[in-house]
């Protein structure tokens, strides 16, 4: 079937004047295409809405340090005794899920601007516990632990994506991120005194990374993304519970420790994004009342496509040659390129499967040496079947897009 195809194909280019004008459909009155259609602006542009499940990997650290001496007597010792202040990392993994929201601006084929808000359950959970010597040997040892968790986070960022098929979006993000970290953390120093604190509240700060989006239809995608957060630093001071050693040895008891803490973690997830349909084409535009000017003798190049498939095919890529040489030895005036599809699928899938091809064709024949500005590219999905048939048929010379030159 794909040897008869062709054959069509290539007796079509053969063709020029009234009588390839007479195998085509009718162009006398072309349809102009929207703008965003030009430039295939609304193959990812519009409102989504999906959900997202990852995990999220703890990246922060903590200090716990005294404020002074336990007692006037060991201030020197206590001083050099590292036991005392001590900086651990904050390692743990949780789940982290939720949903986003967004709306995308395809600023042309190749490049896309974008925002997006997300809410999630945010589970890092991390803890220290480490013992040491405190004036070792004479007082002993001292336990001392600090756990950090977090249950919500949302981030509103914007995007830069980059589109190398009509298929994928390639995309850097970044923007505000806010949660509500919380911490405890508990020591024991000198002879059996207790110091003991904890925080939580609502903090802000940034997020930044990047992320990969693949179409698997009009409206549904899926995604993978990698996303760093930093919401600050916490710091509070851990008071003393239990004051063991007052009277004991003439001490006198710290009435504090700060612990001061990041609160980094980083999230790997994939999601799920639903788009609401692309702004419809622009209506025709009325006629023109008058003498319409003598058209130009033009010749009509046919490249075929294999079913639901945008790719162009060894055989289209020698048509698309042999259109852009015809343009290339006529007048410069506009090249009409438009995409059809045959009757199988549902005639919004089609209208955007026609768009796909038809705007694909077009970049093949800018990159061989045709203006961007000399093109008017539209699609007309299942619309002017060459091969009339019923609805669901696969009809292979239906899958095409028709370039008029000069």
């Amino acid at each position: 079937m794909r040897h008869s195809i062709n054959g069509v194909a290539a007796a079509l280019v053969l063709a020029s004047g009234t009588a390839a004008l007479a195998q085509a459909p009718p162009y006398a009155e072309p349809v102009p295409a929207a703008p965003s259609m030009m430039t295939g602006a609304n193959v990812w542009t519009g409102f989504y809405v999906g959900g997202n499940a990852g995990a999220a990997f703890g990246d922060s650290s903590a200090t716990l340090s005294p404020t002074g001496c336990f007692a006037t007597l060991t201030c020197g010792l206590e001083s050099t005794n590292g036991s005392r202040t001590f900086t651990s990392n904050l390692g743990g993994t949780g789940f982290n899920g939720g949903g986003q929201a967004g709306y995308n601006w395809q600023l042309s084929p190749a490049f896309l601007l974008g925002v997006e808000a997300d809410a999630d359950y945010d589970g890092p959970r991390a803890k220290y516990s480490a013992t040491s010597g405190v004036l070792a040997p004479l007082v002993g040892t001292a336990p001392r632990s600090v756990s950090q968790s977090q249950d919500f986070l949302g981030t509103v960022r914007g995007r830069i994506g980059f589109i190398p098929n009509p298929s994928w979006l390639l995309y850097g993000t970044g923007g505000l991120a806010f949660g509500n970290p919380k911490s405890t953390t508990s020591a024991t120093f000198a002879v059996g005194d207790n110091y003991a604190g904890s925080s939580s509240g609502f903090k802000t700060g940034w997020t930044a990374g990047a992320g990969a989006e693949w179409a698997l239809g009009p409206v549904w995608s899926v995604k993978a993304e990698y996303l760093y957060v930093d919401l600050g630093t916490t710091t509070y001071n851990d008071a003393i519970t239990n004051a063991a050693a007052v009277g004991a040895i003439g001490l006198n008891p710290q009435p504090s420790f700060q612990t001061r803490l990041t609160n980094n973690q980083q999230i790997v997830r994939i999601g799920v994004n639903y788009h609401f349909a692309a702004p419809p084409p622009m209506p025709p535009a009325p006629p023109v009342v008058g003498v319409p000017a003598p058209m130009p003798e033009a010749r009509v190049f046919i490249v075929f496509f294999d079913w639901d498939k945008d790719v162009i095919t060894p055989e289209g890529a020698h048509i698309i040659q042999q259109a852009t040489d015809a343009y290339k030895s006529g007048a410069p005036v506009q090249v009409q390129v438009t995409g059809y599809t045959d009757r199988s699928g549902s005639p919004g899938y089609n209208q955007r499967l026609s768009e796909r091809r038809a705007n694909n064709v077009a970049r093949a024949m800018s990159a061989l040496g045709v203006p961007k500005e000399e093109m008017v590219v539209s699609g007309r999905g299942e619309n002017d079947n060459r091969v009339p048939t019923a609805d669901g048929v696969r009809e292979p010379q239906n899958r095409r897009v028709e370039i008029i030159t000069p």
